[in-house]
């Protein structure tokens, strides 16, 4: 092919180019009419603002009401650690009008009334009742939709193209959006730019082209400017309309609603100085204590037989002495012969028996023998009855399993007609208000004897521990010890998993969190969560030493007075 032809299909290439840039060159970045409300193709809706919301603090409560489908949830905690409150009696005073919030099953209260559906802000004034006393809060029921009547519509947009907004009903319009149509704008340009390749003739031709391309393209930006987007599928009401939904805010903090704190059950703290020691940690496990325990074994083998009152069940409370089953002795078929043959035994020595203390009598009695030998007989005949009649109880009697001290039914395996062997254990009986833990240690040197002990349980409670003995032998290269717990609750059960910790080491004081209130924030910085308003967080960064595993001593970046989330924190530090 000639050298033309190629000067031609280059400039028919370039023009083509021109066409099909300029009308996005002409919008400018941002400006681009591709997914906006004018029917070019779907819309990704943005999410509208958050719902109404009412916020009240007082000394012992902070209450939020969320407005939703004109009513209104009320959401009622304690100040000092975020509890949910249950139990109150809430009365509202909404311009003028009075609404009594009734308790959901959930632990929220619900209002209702027409006075919630009329538009502008409210002053809100709240009395709780709880436990005989009683608190008032006063608060603002913000309208958050006042302003956003219709979030679809961009007024910056109607602003910069009245022919929209005016003429978009019109032929004209309706032909401009065609146009406007990229696969309607790509046919165009290559059409209109191979037939310009063909007139224009020679590199003048060429060079021209190149120019208006390089104009267009570096100028186009100019015209309408950065974040002038008509994208209405996105942009800032998608970045700025997140609703109800918990996430993470422009200056770091964490926005939380309370739906969300109930679902994460959310603890908070006001923090004080405190004072410790550092603390090791040994495994344990709690049990019963011996003395105030007991089990409950038969001493043959035999079928379980039920009292007049039933067979015990898990928990029943028992007291010493009560008969809590029969075990009617069973015997398998060569005992059941040895039986016989020593009942045979004992039936003949007493026929013998008889038939000689018979002779015996009348011999004493002719005088030719003495009395003492009849006596003797007389005993060994007694003797050989009490082995009969034992033996007989023993093939019918049966035996009565009674309960060894007072306490509560912790275990129990038995069921009417089941077999037993002698020395199975078929009850646990124990005190609850009297429980041990026992703990082992792998450090021989631990002075547990002059140390405040605690035991931890999975769930988080602490009870106090008092030592009472350890072990002088080791027991697979261990040391074991034994605490009474002073004052243990109905949560313990026995063999429940705890950590002990023995207070050995030196004095701590200052601020003592738990380790559920830290997290590890995404560039790597340790934080923790301050309360800034009931449903509003911010991390704040801290150092910090660890104490005893279970708790840190922080040496900076917060102080008394504080409020910060001590339970579920690294849940929240998930919020993006």
């Amino acid at each position: 092919m000639s050298r033309h032809f190629y000067v031609r299909l280059l400039r028919a290439i370039v023009f083509s180019t021109i066409l099909l840039v300029s009308p996005l060159a002409i919008a400018g970045p941002g400006h681009d009419h591709g997914s906006g409300d004018h029917g070019h193709g779907p819309q990704e809706t943005a999410a509208g603002p958050a719902s109404p919301r009412l916020t009240a603090v007082s000394e012992t409560y902070e209450l939020v009401g969320i407005l939703k489908d004109g009513k209104l949830t009320v959401y009622l905690d304690r100040l000092a650690d975020t509890s949910p409150v249950r139990d109150a009696a809430i009365d509202l005073m909404i311009d003028g009008e009075a609404i009594s919030a009734k308790p959901q099953p959930d632990g929220t209260y619900l209002a209702a009334s027409p006075v919630l559906a009329k538009h502008g802000d409210k002053q809100v004034v709240v009395t709780i009742a709880q436990g005989g006393r009683s608190d008032i809060l006063i608060g603002t029921l913000h309208d958050t939709h006042e302003h956003h009547d219709d979030p679809k519509f961009d007024h910056s947009h109607a602003d910069h193209h009245p022919e929209i907004a005016e003429g978009a009903d019109s032929p004209a319009g309706k032909m401009m959006r065609k146009l406007s149509q990229p696969q309607v704008l790509a046919g165009l340009g290559l059409g209109l730019g191979l037939l310009l390749g063909v007139l224009i003739q020679g590199r003048a031709g060429l060079v021209a082209s190149l120019v208006v391309l390089a104009v267009v393209v570096g100028g186009g930006v100019a015209w309408a400017g950065p974040g002038h987007g008509h994208d209405h599928g996105g942009g800032a009401a998608a970045a700025g309309g997140n609703g109800d939904a918990p996430r993470r805010l422009p200056d770091g903090a964490v926005f939380l609603p309370k739906p969300t704190q109930r679902l994460l059950e959310i603890r908070t703290r006001i923090l004080k100085p405190e004072s410790t020691r550092s603390a090791q940690r040994l495994i344990g496990r709690v049990i019963s204590d011996p003395n105030r325990s007991g089990l409950v074994q038969s001493t043959i083998g035999g079928r379980i037989k039920p009292p007049k009152g039933g067979l015990p069940v898990l928990g029943q409370a028992v007291k010493a002495g009560d008969i809590l089953a029969y075990v009617e002795p069973a015997f398998a078929a060569i005992d059941a012969s040895d039986v016989r043959q020593t009942a045979g035994d004992l039936e003949q020595q007493i026929a013998l028996l008889n038939a000689r203390i018979s002779r015996q009598k009348r011999l004493v009695k002719k005088r030719v023998a003495s009395r003492a030998n009849l006596e003797d007989l007389e005993i060994q005949l007694e003797g050989v009855k009490a082995r009969r009649e034992q033996l007989t109880k023993s093939r019918s009697e049966p035996e009565v399993l009674v309960s060894p001290v007072d306490g509560v039914i912790a275990e129990i395996g038995i069921v009417a007609g089941q077999v037993v062997q002698s020395s199975d254990t078929l009850a646990h009986i124990v005190d609850p208000a009297s429980l041990w833990v026992e703990a082992i240690s792998f450090e021989p040197g631990l002075a547990v004897e002059t140390s405040r002990a605690r035991a931890r349980t999975l769930n988080g409670e602490f009870f106090d521990l008092t030592f009472i003995g350890r072990s002088r032998a080791l027991q697979q290269q261990s040391t074991v010890f034994q605490f009474r717990i002073d004052q243990p609750n109905e949560t313990l059960s026995i063999g429940s998993p705890v950590k002990v910790l023995v207070e050995s080491g030196r004095p701590v004081s200052g601020i003592i969190l738990p380790r559920s209130a830290i997290a590890q924030a995404p560039n790597g910085q340790t934080v923790a969560f301050k309360r800034v308003e009931p449903e509003r967080y911010k991390p704040a960064p801290v150092r910090l030493e660890d104490v005893d595993g279970e708790r840190v001593h922080v040496i900076g970046g917060l102080k008394a007075g504080d409020q910060v989330i001590v339970r579920n924190a690294p849940l929240v530090n998930q919020i993006r």
